[in-house]
């Protein structure tokens, strides 16, 4: 195996057989980067290797470069903030409840332009080609503006 430009000619595997000071969240960093940057979690756990088990994924999560506390409203056409509640709950996706009806009705929306626009492609007699060139672009436009709005119902 080759040397990693990060552990400066050591090991990256060596690592984790070490328990530090910190405990084992102190192991899975290479000692030359404690105080530096943080590594992603996905580096982490392929610095483990094949010897990476299920009970170092907390290790990992805890020594891993963290997560933004705070992400931007859902709405696409909002600035504001939205933050990760510290004492648990449901983290919000809108800002506020006008928000999120405003982006349910945009959705909406586009959602059935998109199904009237699929209609009159299908329809016959079909589109001439100078009502079907405008159609498919507007269809092409609605399927653009809806990434941006994705469907709550489709979660990871």
């Amino acid at each position: 195996m080759s040397p990693c430009p990060t552990c400066l000619g050591q090991d990256p595997r060596a690592s984790f057989d070490r328990v530090g000071p910190a405990g084992p969240v102190e192991a899975a960093i290479p000692p030359n980067t404690v105080g530096r940057v943080r590594p992603s979690y996905r580096v982490l756990r392929e610095r483990r290797g094949a010897r990476a088990s299920l009970d170092t994924v907390a290790d990992d999560l805890k020594a891993a470069l963290p997560h933004a506390p705070s992400a931007r409203c859902m709405n696409p056409e909002c600035s504001e903030v939205c933050e990760w509640p510290q004492g648990g709950g449901r983290p919000a996706r809108f800002h506020d409840r006008a928000c999120q009806e405003r982006f349910q009705l945009v959705q909406r929306r586009l959602v059935n332009e998109q199904e009237d626009i699929l209609s009159a492609l299908a329809r016959a007699p079909r589109p001439s080609r100078s009502e079907r060139i405008f159609l498919e672009n507007q269809l092409a436009r609605r399927r653009w503006l809806l990434e941006r709005y994705p469907d709550p119902l489709h979660r990871l």
